[in-house]
């Protein structure tokens, strides 16, 4: 197995151990900043592909199972010393908690994981602290989906309670929709966790991402995300956005800190979800740690802040950055290229040939990968001074792109 430079196995400060792993397009980046900051251990399903130069060692297993999970990483560290572990997948939350605990590794509150690894349970923990939210209703069976659709009305979302894959939420806009999209949900759930329900938000679609300063956790950065409709009714992003001057910030900036408040999450990065409404901002579900990794890419290059290293140095337990070096450029956005089907591909040499405009790039992916009922070929990435100046970039990207493929 290969050894990321410069640090060795048996280095002074132990392996970090990373649940999981991602398309190489948009998880490499985040690989390599990770690797800079001690040697991985990769927990993955698979074994090691373009993962293989980051890593000092890697073992497969099925991360849905905890207690095989710890007993791979306890045989582990009869040869090598763990420093910590991290997982960028909230799927793998309580694995990662559970293997915290039984090898005294430091790293999030339990309870914090608990309240934001199941969806409804974050939904109570934020109500009772007087934070505006979704209002999540958990359901297990049909009746209690049917008693919490009546309750909160059509048009509403029902998602797994806490999901295995991603993009598994449904829209439901009707009482004919609802048991074909409850079944998809506890597809999507882990087992034991069930469903919620929750409202249709209207509004518009925020994540703030934090990091730490001396006066706690504060809003970094949003972004802003719009949906594909080719993927109705499933919730599958299209474009996302992030403004280092985001007119949304001044909204958003006490919802996300009460927020994080209320749920005990006092340290290291976090991103919060959340539906800007009429009558202010809403939270839809809270992660601990960075769950977007390509926007994360994208943060970096607006705001100047590393979210990947700061999630890294956190799982070692190390003193993070201040977050007083900011370097706010601009905006950036991604599309990303996906369909339902069969349909043309980026042209074989756009890869050697990356510029579609002299302010967008095209990222084609090595494999597709799916992503709810979509199968996603590589992304778009714009540079602009502002949100709306990307969003026209990315459009007009998009429809040169579309021209070459036809062609």
């Amino acid at each position: 197995m290969n050894t990321h430079a410069p640090h060795q196995e048996d280095g002074p400060t132990g392996h970090l151990v990373v649940l999981g792993s991602g398309p190489q397009a948009e998880w490499e980046h985040a690989m390599q900043r990770l690797a800079a900051t001690g040697p991985l251990l990769l927990i993955d399903t698979e074994p090691p592909t373009w993962q293989r130069p980051h890593l000092a060692d890697a073992q497969t297993g099925n991360l849905s199972d905890p207690p095989q999970i710890l007993d791979t990483v306890q045989r582990f560290t009869r040869a090598g010393s763990i420093a910590g572990v991290l997982t960028l997948h909230p799927t793998h939350a309580r694995t990662a908690a559970l293997l915290r605990r039984e090898l005294d590794l430091p790293g999030q509150n339990p309870a914090t994981v608990e309240a934001t690894h199941l969806r409804h349970r974050t939904a109570q923990v934020l109500t009772a602290a007087g934070v505006d939210n979704s209002g999540a209703l958990h359901a297990d069976t049909y009746d209690q989906a049917l008693k919490a659709a009546h309750q909160l009305g059509f048009p509403l979302i029902c998602k797994p309670a806490s999901p295995r894959t991603r993009n598994a939420a449904r829209q439901v806009r009707g009482l004919p929709e609802l048991a074909e999209a409850l079944s998809a949900a506890e597809a999507a759930t882990l087992p034991g966790t069930g469903t919620v329900i929750e409202p249709l938000l209207d509004g518009i679609e925020a994540t703030a991402y934090t990091a730490d300063s001396p006066s706690g956790p504060r809003v970094l950065a949003i972004t802003h995300a719009t949906f594909d409709p080719q993927a109705e009714p499933s919730l599958v992003p299209l474009e996302v956005v992030v403004d280092a001057d985001d007119v949304c910030g001044p909204a958003i900036e006490d919802t996300a800190s009460r927020a994080l408040a209320a749920l005990g999450h006092r340290t290291g990065p976090a991103q919060i979800r959340m539906r800007i409404t009429s009558t202010g901002p809403r939270v839809i579900s809270v992660a601990t740690h960075p769950t977007d990794l390509l926007l994360a890419n994208l943060i970096e290059q607006v705001i100047g802040i590393d979210l990947i290293t700061q999630a890294g140095q956190h799982a070692r337990g190390q003193t993070l950055p201040a977050t007083g070096h900011e370097n706010r450029l601009g905006a950036m956005a991604v599309r990303y290229l996906q369909h339902p089907g069969t349909t043309p591909q980026p042209p074989p040499n756009a890869a050697s040939h990356p510029h579609i405009t002299p302010y967008a790039t095209l990222q084609p992916y090595p494999a597709e990968c799916r992503v709810g009922p979509l199968w996603r070929s590589g992304h778009l990435l714009v540079s602009g001074t502002e949100y709306h100046q990307c969003t026209a970039r990315l459009r007009t990207a998009a429809e040169v792109l579309s021209a070459r493929l036809s062609a």
